[in-house]
């Protein structure tokens, strides 16, 4: 047999009650909340490299292409790979900030120091240069690149999702084209051309690195 429940604590037990379902009610709706913020982001990550991975696949690519016919195929991987990342930009604008590691202290100084060379090697892609002679991929190199340094500049979730994923996909398409392809023979060029890459790039870089924080909100 219960006890009896003084009446006058009943009002005092409904407030309390109805707290911790309004609490628990606000508490679910903040993670689904983050959940989708979240889900903009992998949906974003899975359509760009998903896209970008049809050239792995060359025979399904040339079957895909066969049957949509060549404008309508590249319309819409071009349409895949704007969505995706359209929605991750939105994705990385919305997601919260989950700490997953401490960046070490010495992250932004190897930063500052791989960053210019990487901006040298997207450069390196349009302007004829020697230095292709030795690095066969410099667009996928150059992104690697810089991948790892933000890697190890920023410990929080979407961060790791979002460099993690362009750093193994320059991995894996550079192991991709090396086996499905032969290297290239490039033409020797002028001393000039080299300098002037390494021009570009540096100027490339210290104008992204003043105008970091406008263009990205993260300060450097």
């Amino acid at each position: 047999m219960g006890l009896p429940l003084n009446s006058c604590y009943l009002p005092e037990l409904r407030a309390i009650m109805t707290s911790a379902a309004e609490r628990y009610i606000l508490g679910r709706s903040v993670s689904k909340q983050k959940n989708i913020k979240m889900l903009y982001l992998l949906t974003g990550l899975v359509l760009f490299f998903g896209i970008h991975s049809l050239p792995m696949f060359p025979t399904f690519r040339t079957s895909l292409e066969s049957r949509l016919g060549e404008m309508r195929f590249k319309g819409i991987y071009s349409l895949i790979a704007l969505a995706g990342f359209a929605l991750i930009l939105i994705g990385m604008s919305r997601a919260e900030f989950r700490a997953v590691f401490q960046p070490s202290a010495w992250a932004p100084g190897v930063a500052n120091f791989a960053m210019p060379v990487a901006f040298c090697l997207l450069v390196a892609v349009y302007v004829p240069n020697n230095f292709r002679r030795v690095i066969r991929h410099p667009m996928l190199s150059g992104v690697f690149l810089w991948a790892f340094v933000h890697l190890l500049t920023n410990g929080d979730l979407a961060s790791i999702l979002l460099f993690g994923a362009f750093g193994a996909y320059s991995v894996i398409d550079i192991i991709s084209v090396n086996r499905r392809t032969p290297a290239p023979e490039i033409e020797r060029q002028p001393l000039g051309m080299d300098v002037l890459v390494l021009a570009i790039g540096f100027a490339a870089f210290w104008t992204v690195r003043y105008f970091h924080l406008q263009l990205f909100g993260v300060p450097v």
